[in-house]
């Protein structure tokens, strides 16, 4: 027992002897090793240029720094339901630093260097409409920025900007939105940073058209020193929407005419008429969940189905009250019986009224009434008064609702 404790402690000294002499190599190593010295040119001036640098100090204060942005857009998103405009982009600013600028000659013929965008003082901004305020809106995420020379700097960030639009659905499908995104400095207060656009301050030529949306710049303004605001039209690309609801408008139109064209008694008029009516129904409840909602003026396209299932309805009573008109057997009163008569006494009249049969009956009763005493026609338009009525309301009817199908079109086709 005693050797193996004794067999244990030289074996423990061993190897903490053995430990103790390779930390001690190790060491002698790194001591007798020595590092290059080397500092390259841009090391140098980097070391030259933010030496006792300060990023949180405005760089021509108390002057104001004047910042030139342009925007330059890649993808857009619109929300309809929301009315928020998602823009994709790349915005670049130009500004001035006195604190940043050398002499190429001293280091090496260097105009140009490339610095983390943290590293320097860059430009707050904020949107004024912004529809995202849980959002860092203030600064721009980390990004390489060109410092030159003669203390010029650029800086080029990928960022995304969410604006507040206000919609317009009048004209649904073929409706057209203003949006607008306007920047401002945070530090506006003092006036400390100028905004500055180059030529119209944005540049279209890398964007991506939406497919459901054409996204055009309108104009950039610069009232104020401290803001830019960004004019923006999308136009809806509305090709399958014209397919689903404004052809079936037209047939709906045609449809409702041609319920008044066919003949009261007839099955098929009562059928097509409520057709129309049950067809108008799935058309609005569509549009229902398609359009959204436009404040207190509802949109052009569901006023025109809202008259449009009025006239509907209009003709499936008007179709049941004209064939119980057309049995009636009661005695007819004198004013009916006398716009009857007047309506027949013309040839207009009796075109649009009579049957081909009962038109030349009537026409040689009016012939003999003209030679005779016996007012003849008179006696068979009292036979069929009743029916005669009716299709005078029934004309009377086709030529209202076309009317109003016109009128309802004048006012609500959009003009442009």
């Amino acid at each position: 027992m005693r050797i193996l404790n004794v067999l244990g402690f030289f074996g423990v000294f061993w190897f903490n002897s053995n430990q103790c002499n390779a930390s001690s190599v190790m060491q002698t190593y790194l001591e007798a090793r020595e590092c290059k010295d080397v500092e390259s040119t841009v090391m140098r001036l980097k070391d030259h240029l933010f030496c006792d640098y300060d990023l949180s100090v405005q760089p021509n204060y108390p002057k104001a720094t004047n910042v030139t942005m342009q925007l330059m857009p890649q993808l857009i998103t619109f929300t309809e339901h929301n009315s928020k405009l998602s823009l994709d982009c790349w915005i670049s600013f130009f500004w001035s630093d006195p604190q940043l600028s050398w002499t190429s000659s001293d280091y090496d013929e260097i105009t140009f260097i490339h610095v983390n965008s943290w590293e320097i003082w860059t430009p707050t901004l904020f949107i004024v409409n912004s529809a995202d305020m849980s959002s860092d809106q203030y600064y721009f995420p980390p990004r390489d920025c060109f410092l030159y020379k003669d203390n010029s700097i650029l800086c080029v960030f990928a960022t995304k900007f969410i604006s507040k639009c206000a919609p317009d659905y009048t004209y649904w499908p073929y409706d057209k939105h203003h949006c607008r995104i306007t920047f401002m400095s945070w530090v506006n207060i003092n006036e400390e940073v100028h905004l500055q656009i180059d030529e119209n301050g944005i540049g279209m030529s890398e964007y991506q058209n939406n497919s459901r949306w054409d996204f055009k710049f309108i104009n950039s303004t610069n009232d104020t020193l401290s803001s830019i605001t960004y004019n923006f039209l999308l136009t809806r690309h509305h090709g399958i929407y014209h397919s689903s609801f404004i052809v079936p408008a037209i047939a709906l139109i045609l449809l409702t005419i041609t319920v008044l064209c066919l003949d009261v008694k007839s099955t098929e008029r009562m059928a097509v008429a409520n057709v129309n009516f049950i067809c108008h129904l799935l058309c609005m409840y569509m549009i229902q969940w398609t359009v959204q909602y436009n404040g207190v003026n509802p949109p052009n396209i569901f006023i025109f189905y809202r008259e449009s299932l009025a006239l509907a309805t209009y003709t499936v009573i008007l179709t049941v009250l004209l064939r119980k008109l057309e049995d009636m057997s009661i005695m007819i009163p004198n004013w009916i019986l006398s716009i009857t008569t007047f309506t027949l006494s013309n040839k207009v009249g009796r075109f649009l009224i009579l049957k081909d049969d009962e038109s030349k009956i009537t026409g040689k009763d009016i012939a003999t009434e003209e030679s005779s005493d016996i007012p003849k026609a008179e006696v068979s338009i009292k036979e069929s008064s009743w029916k005669y009525f009716a299709a005078i309301i029934d004309w009377l009817s086709l030529f209202c609702v076309i009317l109003t199908y016109l009128i309802v079109l004048i006012i609500l086709i959009p003009t442009s």
